[in-house]
C-alpha cells in the first residue's frame, strides 16, 4: 500500500508575529487595574494579516465593532437588569444586522463577544458601563500591540512564490494549445483563471507591504507587468476557445508551437487565406508573442522539443 504522506510542520514568520504579538498584549494589559487580557489577546491575534493596508482595515473594523458591542451591552443591561438571557437573546438579534450597514462584518464574531460579556457582567461589583470601557481598553491595547508588531517586523515576502506561480502559469499554456490544435478538444479554461486570480491577489500583497523601498516599488511593477502578459495568454486562449472553426495555423505559427512541444500533425491541409485561419493566426500570434516576452521576463528555458 503506498505511505501516506505526512504534513510538514512548519513555523513560518506570521505565526511568530501572532505569538510575539499576543505576549506583549498580554505583557502591557496586565499592568493596567480591572484588566482582562484575554480581550487584548483576541485583538492582538485578529489584527495580525498580512499587508499593512489589511491590519488598518481589521484594526479599525474591530474598534468600531467592540464600541458598538459595549454601547449595546450597557443599553440592554439597563433594559433587563434582573434577567441577563433576555438582553443577550434580543440584542444578539437585533445587534447583529446593525454590523453589515454600518460596515463592520468582519468585526461581528468580536462585537457579540463584548457584548455578551457586558451582559453577563454582574452590576453588584460595579458599574456595567465602566466594565465595558474597561473592555474597550483591553481589546484596544491588542489591536495596537498587534498592529505596531505587524508594521515593524520583517514583512510577509512571497515574491518567490509569485514567480513559482508565473511558473505554473507558463507550464499550463503549451498543454492547452496541444490540446486544442492537435487533440481537438477545447480546453478548459478554468485553471487559468485562478491561476490570474491567485496571481492578482499575491502581487497585491506583495506591494501592500508596509514602508515600501524603490526596490519593492520596481519589483511590484515587474510583477504587474507580468501579470498583463499573463491575462494576455489567457484572453487569446479564450478567444481561440471560442471560435467554432479553428481554421488552419501557417508555417511561421507551427515553428513557434514547435518550440512549445506544440507539434500541429502534418497531415492537416496547407493553410489558405479562409477567414478562419486568419483570426486564428491573429490570436494566436498574440497569445505566443506574449508566452514569450513572459518567458523572456522570467529568463525561464523554453521547453526543448521532444525527439
Amino acid at each position: 500500500m503506498p505511505r501516506t504522506a505526512h504534513p510538514r510542520y512548519h513555523i513560518g514568520l506570521r505565526t511568530v508575529k501572532t505569538g510575539t504579538a499576543v505576549m506583549l498584549a498580554l505583557l502591557l494589559d496586565s499592568m493596567r487595574p480591572s484588566a482582562m487580557p484575554i480581550f487584548a489577546a483576541i485583538g492582538a491575534i485578529v489584527v495580525m494579516s498580512r499587508t499593512l493596508s489589511d491590519a488598518i482595515t481589521a484594526a479599525s473594523t474591530q474598534l468600531a465593532g467592540i464600541t458598538c458591542g459595549a454601547i449595546a451591552g450597557c443599553l440592554f443591561s439597563l433594559l433587563f437588569p434582573n434577567n441577563h438571557y433576555i438582553a443577550i437573546g434580543l440584542g444578539l438579534i437585533l445587534l447583529i444586522p446593525i454590523c453589515h450597514p454600518l460596515r463592520i462584518g468582519f468585526a461581528v464574531p468580536l462585537t457579540c463577544i463584548v457584548f455578551v460579556s457586558v451582559c453577563l457582567y454582574d452590576p453588584s461589583t460595579g458599574s456595567p458601563i465602566a466594565y465595558g470601557i474597561n473592555r474597550f481598553l483591553d481589546t484596544s491595547i491588542g489591536l495596537s500591540t498587534g498592529f505596531v508588531i505587524n508594521a515593524v517586523l520583517k514583512p510577509y515576502n512571497n515574491y518567490p512564490l509569485i514567480l513559482r506561480l508565473f511558473r505554473t502559469y507558463q507550464e499550463t499554456c503549451p498543454a492547452a494549445l496541444r490540446e486544442l490544435l492537435v487533440d481537438g478538444h477545447y480546453p478548459d479554461l478554468a485553471p487559468f483563471e485562478r491561476q490570474c486570480r491567485r496571481l492578482y491577489d499575491e502581487i497585491r500583497i506583495f506591494g501592500d507591504q508596509p514602508f515600501a523601498n524603490q526596490k519593492r516599488k520596481q519589483d511590484t511593477a515587474y510583477l504587474w507587468g507580468c501579470y498583463q502578459l499573463a491575462e494576455k495568454i489567457h484572453f487569446e486562449l479564450a478567444a481561440l476557445a471560442g471560435m467554432d472553426t479553428l481554421g488552419v495555423p501557417n508555417d511561421e505559427m507551427r515553428a513557434r508551437l514547435h518550440e512549445m512541444n506544440v507539434d500541429v500533425p502534418d497531415e492537416i491541409p496547407i493553410p489558405g487565406l479562409d477567414e478562419e485561419s486568419l483570426v486564428l493566426g491573429y490570436h494566436l500570434k498574440n497569445l505566443l508573442d506574449a508566452h514569450d516576452y513572459l518567458q523572456g521576463l522570467l529568463d525561464l528555458p523554453k521547453e526543448p522539443p521532444q525527439p
